[in-house]
Order: C-alpha cells, then sequence, then structure tokens
C-alpha cells in the first residue's frame, strides 16, 4: 500500500512540475468535490462560489496543503494522501493514472500506439530525430510482448 501511495506521490510531483502546482491543486479540489468525498482528517476549501466564480484564496490555501502533504513523509502526511487517494487518482489525466495503477496490458498498447504515431510523423515529415521515434516504437512494442505471451498462453 505504501508503495502504491508513493507512486502516487511521484506522479502527481512530475504532472505539478509539467502543468504546475496551482493547476494540479484546483483539479484535485474539483474532484475531491465531485466525489462528494467527505473525509474527517482532510479538509480542503470549495474553490468556487455558488456562481462558479474562483476563489483564489482557497485554491492557494488547497494547494499549500496538498503539496506539504505530497511532499511530507509524516503518518499524518501519508494519512491524508491516502484519504485523498481516490480523488487524486481521479484527477490524474488518464495515462498517469495508468503509470500509478500498474502497467497493464492497455497502458503499454496505448504507449505503444502513441510511440508508432510519433515515429509514423518523423517518417512522413522527415524529422531529424526519425531513427530515435522508431526506436521508442520498438522499445514499447517489446514491452508489450511479455503481457501478450501471458494473455495467449493456456
Amino acid at each position: 500500500m505504501e508503495q502504491q501511495i508513493q507512486a502516487l506521490k511521484a506522479e502527481v510531483l512530475a504532472w505539478a512540475t509539467e502543468r504546475g502546482q496551482e493547476y494540479v491543486a484546483i483539479e484535485i479540489s474539483r474532484m475531491f468535490f465531485l466525489l462528494n468525498e467527505d473525509i474527517g482528517s482532510v479538509h480542503l476549501h470549495k474553490i468556487e462560489d455558488e456562481e462558479g466564480n474562483a476563489d483564489w484564496k482557497s485554491i492557494y490555501n488547497n494547494r499549500q496543503q496538498l503539496f506539504r502533504w505530497l511532499r511530507g513523509d509524516s503518518k499524518a502526511s501519508l494519512r491524508n494522501v491516502l484519504a485523498l487517494s481516490s480523488a487524486i487518482k481521479a484527477a490524474l489525466p488518464a495515462e498517469r493514472r495508468a503509470r500509478v495503477n500498474g502497467e497493464t496490458i492497455n497502458y503499454l498498447v496505448s504507449i505503444a500506439s502513441k510511440e508508432f504515431a510519433a515515429a509514423i510523423s518523423s517518417v512522413l515529415l522527415d524529422d531529424g530525430d526519425m531513427s530515435q521515434r522508431i526506436s521508442g516504437a520498438v522499445a514499447a512494442l517489446h514491452a508489450i510482448r511479455p503481457h501478450h505471451h501471458r494473455l495467449t498462453t493456456v
């Protein structure tokens, strides 16, 4: 369980590096209230008023709390992240959520299709990193192989 929470924390921090802490905090807060989470130890502020206007003070406070818990190693931080894990997973983009859940065949096939699309575009556009894109596509295909073997053997 703790290993999965650590993977979840790492994925959220990587997402925040890519999109920004504010964006991530808004998405997690939104999902927290959409799921009607009633968690005694976790208190997040509503980020919108009744008219749908952003409450920037609440967004700031939620961002501070969420990232304090995500970066923290205390039992309280771990407990809060665990309590929020369903809202966090629901807020994660699909590819990031799939990484947290483990390398399922669907995840690996989606990565392979993305890599092949990038390789095809590189070939069609005579891109300079064409061989690197093709290598990435082949590597993604090889990653599927052990999973495919398990699916086809009786």
